[in-house]
């Protein structure tokens, strides 16, 4: 598998607004909990609303505020920043290795295909 940039990773996302009629995509098909967005049905608007979610194709997301912030929370780590640029350096660090671009991992995502599983759906390899 080809390994995934930086340049590429950054710049193959989408942008959803953070609104009710977005939460089945963004909790449900991208499997964003909502408890971890700063939002939803019962809140009040202020400074660090979320009002939209950069979701990245190859994996990760973080949160644009109603104050024109950057917000990203991974472990138990949280950037608040004015610009996206360092926020998206410590998630693609994450994601490189954790998502895509493994190495040396039989058990990945990148490395596993139907010629992994017998005909009953058992792993092949153990």
């Amino acid at each position: 598998m080809k390994k995934i940039t930086f340049e590429e990773w950054k710049n193959d996302y989408e942008d959803i607004p953070y609104i009710k009629q977005n939460y089945k995509k963004i909790h449900e098909d991208h499997g964003i909990p909502k408890e971890c967005i700063n939002g939803g049905d019962n809140y009040e608007l202020s400074p660090t609303t979320t009002i939209c979610v950069r979701v990245f194709k190859y994996g990760g997301y973080y949160e644009i505020l109603l104050n024109s912030k950057y917000y990203l929370v991974l472990a138990n780590e949280d950037w608040l920043e004015d610009s996206p640029d360092l926020i998206e350096k410590e998630l693609y660090e994450w994601c490189n290795g954790e998502i895509f671009n493994t190495e040396d991992d039989p058990h990945g995502l990148e490395s596993v295909t139907d010629n992994d599983y017998d005909e009953n759906g058992n792993w092949r390899h153990e």
